[in-house]
C-alpha cells in the first residue's frame, strides 16, 4: 500500500501494547493528529511466539486503558488471546493504525522528524518509539562453535516440540521462557536447564490470592525504578513465576545445572564452572536486544545501540521511548505498566506541542494533569486503572 506524504503532530512507531496505550492517552490529552505505524499486523509479536505460551500476568493485569481484558478459561491469557485483545483495541482506538508498514529510517527534519517507510515518508513534530525491547534475538557467541548437526534454536524461532529432534535438549536460560519451555519439552524427552544460577521461583498465589494483587496492594508493582524498593527488585535475578520447574527438578523430570554457558565446541558446551555438557539439541532462551538500527539520530542511542532516555524522554527534543523495562517503575515492561508511562509521555508531548504552536491551534481538551487517572468518553467502557496510585487498592475481578 502507499502512504501519502503527510505531516502529523505525533508519530507512534509500533502497535503493540505500549504504542496503542500511548496513542489512547494522546487522544485523551487532546492531541488531534496521531498516526501509528506497525511493521507487521497488530498482535503479530504474540502470534509469532511458541504455541503453548501463556502470560504469567493475570487477565486483570493484562489490560490497557479503557478496554477490560475479556474473561477466558484460564486466569492468565494465552498468546492468541493477547493478540486478539490488541487487535480489538486497535479497532476501537480513535487513531489511524497503518499495518504492514515498517519504519526503515528515522532522521531529523528541521525541528521535527522524517520517517522513511516502504510506502512513503511521514514527517512528524514528535515521535514515540514503542517497538519494545524484544526485537532482536540475543544468542551467545558460543553458538557459532557448535557442530552443524547440533540443532540449535532461539526461543523466538521455536513453536512446538516437533521443531527439535527427538532426544535430549539443553535449555539455556533462567527466566520465565526457559522455565515454561523446559516443562513443555520435558513431557516428551530428557531436558537439562543451564541457568546462571538457581532460578528464584515465586508462587503464583499466596493465601489463594494472585501474587500480583499482593504486589499491587503493597506498592511493589508501582515502585519507582529509583526508589529503594525498585532498586532492590532490580538487583535481584529475574524471578520465575510458578513453582512447577522446581517441582520437576526435585522429581527428576528436569535436570538443572546452575551455571552459565561460556563456550562451545562441536557437540558440547562449556559451563562457567569448567564442566562440559554433551549436547544433542539446544534451545537458547537467552533474551532479546532492541532493534534500533533504523534510528539515525545523533544522541538518541548509546554505544551498544541501546535507547538513551530519562524516564522515557530522550535527550533529543521531541523523541520519546515507550515500553522499556524499568522505564519509570517496576512494572514498566508489563502490559499493566503501560498506562502510567503512557499518561506521562502523552502529557510531556502535549506540553511540547503547546509550547510550539499554542494550545488554541491544537484544539481539543486541555492536557490532563500527570498522575491523575483519566477515562474514555463513554462511561460504559471505562474502567479503573489496573495499578491505581498513589494509594493502591484491591482491584475488582473482571
Amino acid at each position: 500500500m502507499s502512504l501519502p506524504a503527510r505531516t502529523v503532530d505525533v508519530l507512534v512507531v509500533g502497535a503493540g501494547q505500549a504504542g496503542l496505550g500511548t496513542a489512547r492517552r494522546l487522544v485523551d490529552a487532546g492531541v488531534p493528529d496521531v498516526l501509528v505505524l506497525e511493521a507487521a499486523e497488530v498482535g503479530a509479536s504474540w502470534t509469532g511466539r511458541w504455541a503453548g505460551l501463556r502470560l504469567f500476568t493475570p487477565r486483570r493485569f493484562s489490560t490497557l486503558p479503557g478496554l477490560p481484558f475479556p474473561p477466558g478459561p484460564g486466569e492468565s491469557p494465552t498468546r492468541l488471546e493477547m493478540a486478539a485483545y490488541l487487535r480489538r483495541y486497535a479497532d476501537v482506538l480513535d487513531v489511524p493504525v497503518v499495518t504492514g508498514t515498517p519504519v526503515t529510517g528515522l532522521t531529523r527534519a528541521g525541528t521535527g522528524f522524517r520517517a522513511a517507510t516502504p510506502a512513503g515518508e511521514v514527517t512528524a513534530r514528535q515521535v514515540v518509539v514503542a517497538t519494545g525491547p524484544h526485537r532482536r534475538p540475543r544468542v551467545p557467541a558460543a553458538a557459532a562453535d557448535l557442530a552443524p548437526d547440533v540443532v540449535a534454536l532461539h526461543s523466538s524461532a521455536y513453536r512446538e516440540p516437533a521443531d527439535l529432534p527427538d532426544g535430549p535438549v539443553l535449555v539455556v536460560g533462567g527466566g520465565n521462557s526457559a522455565a515454561q519451555l523446559a516443562l513443555e519439552l520435558a513431557a516428551t524427552r530428557p531436558v537439562t536447564v543451564a541457568a546462571p544460577g538457581v532460578p528464584r521461583a515465586l508462587p503464583t498465589h499466596v493465601l489463594g490470592i494472585s501474587l500480583y494483587r499482593w504486589l499491587l496492594v503493597t506498592g511493589v508493582l508501582n515502585a519507582g525504578s529509583g526508589t529503594p524498593v525498585g532498586r532492590l527488585v532490580r538487583r535481584r535475578d529475574e524471578a520465575v513465576f510458578g513453582r512447577d520447574l522446581p517441582r520437576a527438578v526435585r522429581a527428576g523430570r528436569v535436570r538443572l545445572v546452575p551455571h552459565r554457558v561460556v563456550g562451545a565446541a562441536g557437540r558440547a558446551v562449556t559451563l562457567a564452572d569448567g564442566s562440559v555438557l554433551p549436547v544433542h539439541a539446544v534451545l537458547w532462551c537467552t533474551g532479546f536486544l532492541p532493534d534500533t538500527g533504523w534510528l539515525e539520530i545523533p544522541g538518541a542511542l548509546g554505544p551498544g545501540g541501546e535507547p538513551v532516555h530519562r524516564r522515557g524522554a530522550s535527550p533529543v527534543p521531541g523523541l520519546h521511548w515507550m515500553g522499556l523495562p524499568w522505564q519509570t517503575r517496576v512494572n514498566s515492561g508489563l502490559v499493566d505498566g503501560v498506562d502510567r508511562d503512557a499518561r506521562r509521555t502523552a502529557g510531556r508531548i502535549r506540553r511540547a506541542l503547546d509550547g510550539a504552536v499554542g494550545r488554541r491551534d491544537l484544539g481539543g481538551p486541555p492536557p490532563h494533569r500527570l498522575g491523575r487517572q483519566t477515562r474514555w468518553p463513554d462511561p460504559a467502557t471505562s474502567t479503573p486503572p489496573s495499578s491505581p496510585c498513589p494509594s493502591p487498592r484491591w482491584p475488582t475481578r473482571p
